[in-house]
């Protein structure tokens, strides 16, 4: 098994070594038939290709950093109206809650003065039961000093 594992793997490597020999005698044999005139002509092919896709490259450079610049504004505003929106939110509990302040103790007002409305009234009352007391002892004294 470890054998025939072996000539396998030699086999391959064998392959490898003569297709990698071809494709170097094939270059090797186009490269030959080349003049310095088609050298030249290939060499500022390339360069112009070369320029090109490093314009292209700064074009999208470019483009990207402008959607990048959006990008960064639109979550500066977008942080800037969470703040707000927050901040309101805030404004409005706190009033929410002064508001709720301000209802229990004008109800606690309410109950002091209808306590003391009430007790003013028994208070009245009394002085009534008082005054008629009074009055009937001044009559019955002003009775009995004009028999």
């Amino acid at each position: 098994m470890r054998n025939q594992r072996r000539k396998v793997l030699l086999l391959g490597f064998a392959t490898a070594l003569l297709l990698g020999t071809a494709v170097y005698f094939r270059l090797w044999s186009i490269d030959s038939s080349f003049t310095s005139d088609d050298r030249e002509i290939l060499r500022k092919q390339f360069e112009r290709a070369n320029m090109e896709a490093m314009d292209e490259s700064a074009e999208w450079r470019m483009k990207y950093d402008g959607e990048a610049d959006k990008t960064r504004q639109c979550q500066e505003e977008l942080s800037k109206l969470e703040l707000d929106a927050t901040s309101y939110r805030h404004v409005q509990d706190q009033l929410l809650s002064l508001q709720l302040i301000k209802q229990l103790e004008v109800k606690g007002a309410l109950a002091n003065a209808s306590e003391r409305l009430s007790a003013l009234r028994k208070d009245n009352l009394g002085l009534q039961k008082q005054v008629e007391t009074t009055t009937q002892n001044c009559n019955c004294d002003r009775t009995t000093t004009q028999h």
